[in-house]
């Protein structure tokens, strides 16, 4: 009986994980973001089709001559879990950077990070010889050793690290959306604990495996509430997102608030001479550059594009200078990106601040005229 519902809850696990894999890949890897966790999903599936073969052939079929099979069958569900637990810590990595380039993947810092996971690691390799993880009697019951704790312990104290992580860096987004999603997404060793303590209960159906799933439709659910206010192209907020937003924070705010519009110089000519494939690179590289400035900012400044070559920027702060320092290093950066292009990139930008009882498209429609200021100044 245990037996067979130890396999539908394997079972049902993959189909659920079959389907956030499909709804993540359908439309395209759009960032790197989207791909940590799509590889996140695909390790977990793999985690799932491995325990339903374990009881089937265990339980189920137990067949004498299939036996050593459900210790190959159980060894690599117990690799899919080390490595999917290590898969999360970096798609958790890619939440807090933004995931704004898919380059620098792989660096020094990144191969160092690799060193935590490989104690957990080879005690799969070990088991074959010591069966201190788990062994299987005659009777083809699976029995739990003294290092599966260990093991388990190790992989919730890896995970809470960079949970925490999520968590500090929630606290200085203004976007509540983005919030939310980080917030979310730092619940996944909660589970893992709670999994794992649940597990103590033998009858109990596989509690650490069904508990998962659920963190991982929450993640999925997080990462797809998140993008509908995302702009596909440049990752950062859409037109949409922004209204909702500047109307909560302009009746809300403890500081000052300020609005950059900004505008790409000479965009149409790049569209026009290099074509539209390199003018969504040119606005990517914006993109990457103001998300780049922002980021030492706290709380951290919202970001959206406004339409076109157009983007928008709301800072709190009751200090000027630091939309001075802003905008300097918005163009520094965005002089930087231009080295390695065909062109170079410059930005216009116009900055208004916040006035008592005004509205956030009044707000829009002052910086907007300031960047039009700009603009003609440049121009002369």
């Amino acid at each position: 009986m245990y037996a067979i519902l130890h396999a539908e809850i394997y079972c049902l696990c993959f189909i659920v994980i079959s389907i956030l894999l499909f709804w993540t890949e359908r439309n395209g890897i759009r960032s790197y973001v989207e791909m940590c966790l799509s590889r996140l999903l695909g390790c977990f599936l793999l985690y799932y089709a491995l325990g339903f073969c374990f009881v089937l052939i265990t339980e189920i079929v137990t067949v004498e001559s299939w036996l050593s099979l459900s210790y190959i069958c159980k060894t690599l569900q117990h690799l899919t879990l080390i490595i999917g637990v290590f898969t999360w810590a970096i798609y958790a990595a890619s939440l807090i950077r933004d995931g704004s380039s898919l380059k620098k993947r792989y660096s020094i810092k990144s191969i160092l990070l690799t060193f935590p996971v490989l104690p957990p690691i080879v005690l799969p390799f070990f088991n074959l010889q010591t069966h201190q993880l788990f062994y299987i009697d005659e009777s083809a019951n699976y029995i739990r050793g003294p290092w599966y704790d260990w093991e388990l312990m190790y992989l919730f104290i890896f995970s809470a690290i960079p949970a925490l992580a999520l968590l500090i860096h929630s606290s200085r987004e203004s976007g509540a959306m983005s919030r939310f999603n980080l917030r979310v997404s730092a619940i996944f060793p909660l589970c893992l604990f709670t999994g794992w303590a649940l597990s103590f209960t033998n009858q109990l159906p596989p509690a650490l495996s069904a508990i998962i799933m659920l963190a991982l439709l929450l993640l999925f659910m997080g990462s797809m509430m998140q993008q509908v206010s995302i702009d596909s192209l440049t990752q950062v907020n859409n037109r949409q997102n922004l209204l909702e937003f500047m109307t909560q924070k302009l009746k809300n705010h403890n500081k000052d608030v300020y609005l950059l519009m900004m505008d790409m110089d000479d965009f149409k000519s790049i569209n026009d001479n290099y074509g539209h494939i390199e003018g969504d690179r040119a606005l990517v590289s914006a993109s990457s550059s103001i998300k780049a400035a922002c980021g030492s900012f706290v709380p951290r400044p919202y970001i959206a594009r406004y339409g076109g070559d157009e983007f928008i920027v709301v800072v709190e702060t009751d200090n000027p200078d630091k939309i001075t320092t802003l905008t300097d290093a918005i163009r520094e950066n965005l002089s930087s990106y231009s080295n390695n292009l065909p062109y170079e990139l410059n930005m216009s930008i116009g900055v208004a601040k916040h006035r008592d009882g005004q509205a956030p498209k009044e707000l829009i429609r002052e910086a907007d005229q300031l960047l039009y200021d700009v603009k003609e100044k440049k121009k002369s």
